[in-house]
């Protein structure tokens, strides 16, 4: 299973939680090949290495990272520099290593940590 496959899978387990939770998440394509000119264009406009595959916004502005990889894919060394600091900020990063059967237990403690994010029925 291709990385962006795994991303696909996450983003529609997303979808089906927006029933019960109050959140958004976006994905950062921060992936592919550019021209050069084109590439360093976007680091001017803010373009950063190591950026996580998806942000999770909760209210309140909490947030949380998550890194997709594949079940042998490890991360880079900047997304490992992103993981220190946002480790240091107290932001919740977390890496998705394969499908999301086999991270189902991290994804839901995710929400766990956000029970005022959960809409009342």
């Amino acid at each position: 299973m291709k990385e962006s496959d795994i991303q696909e899978e996450i983003c529609d387990y997303l979808d089906d939680k927006k029933k019960t939770y109050l959140f958004r998440y976006f994905s950062v394509p921060n992936e592919g090949k550019r021209k050069v000119w084109y590439l360093h264009k976007l680091v001017r406009m803010g373009l950063k290495a190591g950026v996580p595959d998806l942000v999770l916004e909760f209210p309140d502005g909490k947030m949380v990272y998550l890194e997709i990889k594949t079940d042998k894919g490890r991360l880079s060394e900047s997304q490992k520099i992103w993981q220190n600091i946002s480790n240091i900020l107290n932001t919740p990063h977390y890496v998705i290593k394969g499908s999301v059967d086999a991270n189902l237990s991290v994804l839901e403690g995710i929400f766990d940590l956000f029970p005022d994010a959960r809409i009342k029925q």
